[in-house]
């Protein structure tokens, strides 16, 4: 039989490791008030909040380097396009990346920190996908049409990524190119919208399916092989998000009042959910060691970033400012 005290050391030590975990991780977000928006990062349970850039600008969308000690975020100046930007998590090393008369986009690092890829040009019906060395260097497209590439997504291994494609009105479709520009290929070949892609450590590409009655949540291979309908909803499914070892992923279901977040199986699709309210959780962000997941709740008027273990139990809110807070990623500390 097992010593009472030997199993409440176990807990102990369990939580403890969770802990710390949490507190070597950084989770960047911004911060939006009347009249900017800004860059900030945090330790994994909220502590160590400090803001990154300043000044009249809207500074969003960040993300973290491998590495964690790095972030490449968006920045929308008065009367100007949007430009891509660097800075240390520390709060030195601020370097502007693009100068360009078009928009720049979901920029997203490499898993091995060599590249950053994003969308750019005049809208969303009229982008590429281009990527850049992390100096701003080095800038090239890897598509080159007249329609809307976006929302790209590494592989693993860093040499592909998939994207959504806008064609028309009506239409998106989910394609993969190489980190070189070769290999196009379209996965996905129906009328109606395909979109959201994200790929697993594993090699598979979640993406959202938009029906008329409903949605999917579907998985492909980077050939487009074994299609796939993981789950279908008569509701709106969206943001699906890998766990670090593709095994399961988050998401967001309206439920006809508001979104919550829930969790499938790569391989069943029973669902756990995860939050229950009256308000709206959107955009998971899973923590470096999948045992927790980051997202926004919007509530009373205001954004701000909470966490919650995966099996939907332990919510803490992470900010509480009167500005709107909204988390854009969650990665290794430095």
């Amino acid at each position: 039989m097992a010593r009472p005290w030997l199993l409440l050391a176990a807990a102990a030590a369990a939580a403890l490791g969770t802990a710390g975990v949490a507190a070597a991780s950084t989770i960047a977000y911004t911060s939006l008030n009347a009249s900017s928006s800004h860059v900030w990062v945090m330790r994994g349970d909220g502590s160590e909040k400090k803001r990154l850039t300043s000044g009249s600008v809207v500074d969003f969308a960040p993300s973290l380097s491998p590495a964690g000690t790095r972030l490449v975020f968006v920045r929308r100046r008065p009367g100007g396009a949007d430009d891509l930007y660097r800075v240390g998590v520390g709060g030195t090393g601020l370097q502007r990346l693009t100068r360009t008369a078009t928009a720049e986009a979901d920029p997203v690092w490499s898993p091995a920190g060599g590249l950053i890829a994003f969308a750019a040009g005049d809208g969303p019906n009229a982008s590429e996908i281009v990527v850049l060395d992390p100096d701003g260097t080095g800038r090239r497209r890897l598509t080159r049409n007249e329609v809307g590439d976006l929302d790209p997504a590494w592989a693993p291994g860093g040499k592909f990524l998939a994207f959504t494609r806008l064609v028309g009105r009506t239409n998106a479709e989910i394609f993969v190119v190489g980190a070189d520009g070769r290999g196009l290929r379209r996965l996905t070949s129906r009328s109606g919208a395909d979109d959201s892609p994200d790929w697993s450590s594993t090699g598979w590409i979640a993406y959202v399916r938009r029906l008329a009655g409903g949605s999917e949540i579907r998985l492909v291979r980077r050939d487009g092989t074994r299609d796939r309908r993981l789950l279908r909803s008569t509701r709106q499914l969206g943001s699906p998000t890998w766990s670090p070892d593709g095994s399961r992923l988050a998401f967001e279901l309206w439920d006809g009042v508001d979104k919550e977040l829930y969790l499938v199986s790569a391989t069943n699709p029973a669902l756990t959910r995860l939050t229950r309210n009256d308000v709206n959780d959107y955009g998971p962000v899973w923590g470096p060691g999948g045992s927790r997941i980051a997202f926004t709740r919007l509530s009373g008027g205001g954004n701000d970033v909470w966490t919650i273990r995966t099996a939907g139990n332990d919510a803490k809110r992470l900010t509480t400012a009167a500005t709107h807070e909204a988390v854009g990623a969650w990665g290794a500390g430095p």
